[in-house]
């Protein structure tokens, strides 16, 4: 999908979308936690605070989600992002009245030891990172008076995964769906989706470590040819293995 702009977006464009928006919630939820219990409940903080939450989940979710759904394309969301866009609908329905009540409402998934959000993988820095600053954060009426353009949403995404070591290969990718098909039918998409993108990368992982036991092989058949024999065979093994799998992923 491209602008007049020339701007494209594909579906690994949108799966990066949703992944870096997990991980800022994920930050600012555990940022939020740290401070929680020296906020009293009524400091102003926490109103600036559900506010902002409310703001930074927006603009990384809702205008893209509503971009997949134009496209007939199945976002691959998280836990705990389906968690922060039904925050995000009982707010605008008025089922939450106001910013206390939103921060309260991001507050109600754990972070530690293992709820939902821990899916999401941290990075060292994050653009506009206001979380930062919690104990000194101050009241902005013009904090995020406009969504990201797209092309600011690509420059953010981009910086973001070039700090992760592993990239995307442990990333859910966005699949297409039929326009009409139905919600049980996208989550069966994305579950497929989701195994195949794991069986792929653990495959990989088997390819690598097969290579690498062959480097250490002719190293040892020249200190010891019987040590190296078995280790060949279990090469051998370890090769049979590996076109089994890939025989299986393509059946």
């Amino acid at each position: 999908m491209s602008s007049q702009q020339d701007l494209e977006f594909t579906l690994k464009d949108f799966t990066q979308i949703f992944e870096h928006a997990g991980s800022c919630l994920l930050a600012i939820c555990i940022e939020l936690e740290k401070t929680k219990l020296t906020i009293s409940p009524d400091d102003r903080r926490i109103s600036e605070l559900g506010h902002r939450s409310q703001l930074t989940s927006q603009a990384y979710t809702l205008p893209w989600m509503a971009f997949c759904a134009g496209l007939s394309i199945n976002p691959p969301l998280s836990k705990h992002l389906r968690h922060m866009v039904g925050v995000l609908s009982m707010k605008q329905l008025d089922m939450l009245k106001d910013y206390t009540e939103v921060y309260e409402a991001f507050l109600s998934l754990p972070v530690l030891p293992s709820g939902p959000w821990t899916k999401g993988r941290l990075v060292r820095e994050y653009r506009h990172a206001w979380w930062t600053g919690l104990a000194t954060i101050k009241l902005d009426p013009k904090f995020l008076s406009r969504y990201p353009n797209g092309v600011e949403v690509k420059e953010c995404v981009t910086a973001h995964f070039e700090q992760l070591f592993e990239g995307d290969a442990l990333v859910t990718p966005a699949t297409p769906v039929q326009a009409m098909s139905t919600p049980i039918a996208q989550q069966l998409a994305t579950i497929r989706a989701e195994a195949r993108e794991e069986g792929e990368y653990l495959l990989k992982m088997l390819e690598d470590k097969v290579l690498e036991a062959k480097m250490v092989a002719a190293t040892m058949l020249r200190m010891d040819t019987a040590l190296g024999d078995d280790v060949l065979k279990a090469i051998t093994a370890s090769d049979k293995l590996v076109k089994y799998l890939k025989k299986e992923a393509t059946a």
